[in-house]
């Protein structure tokens, strides 16, 4: 998070209905969240305007989801980047995404049980003073 603004997050999907979910669940939890339908447009947010966490699905059109990955991790400030990847189910995604180091990596759809738990571990105790417990 910049200067205790809200965490930004951008997801990068080719599923509408996906993106569209998992932005109105971080938009609820108080996040602010930016979106890229394909692979190119994902870089040029992510480089425009870094975000704090970066939700990717691997199969984007354009530039894929593992393009983007190593692209921005070749960026100083990319390099220590949160990133979760999300794929349908593939033969050896989930191990070559976490051999990039990223955070988290998930089957669609999105275990959102998953993802509160990637929150809770970036950000310790964020969802919970939203909620003014």
């Amino acid at each position: 998070m910049k200067n205790g603004a809200q965490p930004l997050v951008l997801i990068a999907d080719y599923d509408d209905e996906e993106r569209c979910l998992l932005k109105a669940i971080l938009k609820f939890i108080g996040f602010d969240v930016m979106e890229a339908a394909d692979g190119q447009q994902a870089l040029k947010l992510a480089k425009d305007k870094l975000p704090d966490l970066l939700l990717v699905e691997l199969d984007l059109p354009v530039v894929n989801g593992f393009s983007v990955i190593r692209q921005l991790r070749k960026q100083a400030q990319a390099r220590d980047l949160p990133i979760a990847t999300v794929s349908l189910s593939a033969p050896g995604a989930r191990q070559n995404s976490l051999g990039l180091g990223n955070a988290a990596h998930w089957e669609k759809p999105v275990d959102f049980n998953k993802l509160f738990a990637l929150i809770d571990r970036l950000w310790p105790g964020y969802r919970r003073a939203l909620a003014g417990v």
